[in-house]
């Protein structure tokens, strides 16, 4: 495991080790704990995009935005001024 130093905000510093003291961790488990987290939905949203980005079909939201709107006259109160 590596090591680094961290620079921190001090109050961001304070309300983290309130957070990590109530938690019953060390500021040093917490921190670790709040970045793994955030790598991890990072990594999960990238990899969902991915996928979906691998299913899309070239030209087709051309396709759907050209029939959006056509012959069709805004809703009550969407008007433009």
């Amino acid at each position: 495991m590596n090591s680094f130093p961290l620079r921190l905000p001090e109050s961001l510093k304070e309300i983290a080790a309130s957070q990590a003291e109530r938690e019953g961790v060390s500021l040093n488990q917490y921190i670790l704990t709040a970045v793994a987290m955030y790598v991890g939905s990072r990594s999960e949203a990238d990899r969902y995009f991915a996928l979906r980005a691998a299913r899309a079909q070239p030209g087709e939201a051309e396709a759907i935005l050209a029939r959006a709107g056509n012959r069709r006259t805004p809703r009550p109160g969407d008007e433009l001024d």
